[in-house]
């Protein structure tokens, strides 16, 4: 894998980093859920902004009429200053996509780019596909082009929370972003079975060969507990705990999980 440098940070084959998704519904929630994960075993802060948004009705209208940029903007100050130089992670998420509504992808990519012109983020995770699974690759392509001119890297990602995909179904997926132009493509299935998780960790190894960049490539639920830890030995290189409260199944506590990395990766 080619290591990708972010901040001060490296991403590379081994241990992974530990990202905190931040849930706050309020500017206050969301600076207190921040100092707790510093204060813990965290690498990386990603700020779960469809948390706060879920609050704010006619959401669509709101961002285009640039209503919703100003508070955001001084959300993102706080959290430059209480991370202390650790990476920031911008995620909009979808509603099919484990959100918590429906947000097209304009809106999210025009919050994206607003939060990369502050600089005071690092990345934008920015969803793959449309709320109805479709994606326009030219849109989604001059929307990771735009993000990149402000210096920050983005993340493309895909959730199945029903499903496990089959190698192919995922190496197609992963080479399908990186032509659009992903800095780290995130893939996130579910799976039933042990079988299920080998599977999917000898994928990740696959895509993550030679010179190709960094992916993130995990298993929800509780069989997939174990990709969240090994997954570093194969090329996923962050992985994600719970702070406050999971955001995903099967994210264990930042202790829990920082405890078993450095056992597995001693």
């Amino acid at each position: 894998m080619k290591p990708l440098k972010i901040n001060d940070m490296i991403l590379e084959p081994g241990r992974p980093k530990i990202a905190i998704p931040i849930s706050g519904r309020t500017h206050e929630e969301i600076v207190a859920q921040c100092e707790d994960a510093v204060e813990g075993p965290c690498d990386i802060l990603e700020w779960r902004v469809d948390y706060y948004l879920n609050t704010i009705g006619n959401l669509d209208q709101k961002v285009e009429n640039m209503q919703v940029h100003p508070e955001l903007v001084r959300i993102l100050d706080d959290i430059d200053y209480v991370a202390e130089g650790k990476p920031v992670i911008f995620t909009v998420r979808g509603g099919t996509q484990g959100g918590l509504k429906p947000i097209s992808r304009k809106s999210a990519y025009d919050l994206g780019r607003i939060a990369a012109q502050s600089q005071l983020v690092s990345i934008v995770d920015m969803d793959l596909f449309e709320e109805d699974d479709t994606f326009d690759a030219d849109e989604v392509m001059e929307q990771v082009d735009a993000i990149h001119e402000y210096g920050v890297k983005v993340i493309l990602s895909y959730h199945d929370f029903e499903h496990m995909l089959s190698r192919e179904e995922i190496i197609n997926l992963v080479s399908l972003m990186r032509n659009l132009g992903a800095d780290i493509c995130k893939i996130a299935v579910t799976s039933e079975s042990r079988d299920e998780v080998d599977e999917l960790v000898k994928t990740a190894a696959l895509v993550t060969e030679g010179d190709n960049g960094p992916v993130i490539i995990l298993a929800m639920g509780e069989e997939g507990r174990v990709t969240r830890i090994a997954g570093g030995e194969y090329g996923s290189c962050i992985t994600y705990a719970a702070g406050t409260k999971a955001t995903a199944p099967g994210q264990m506590s930042a202790e829990f999980l920082s405890e078993m990395l450095d056992k597995f990766y001693k």
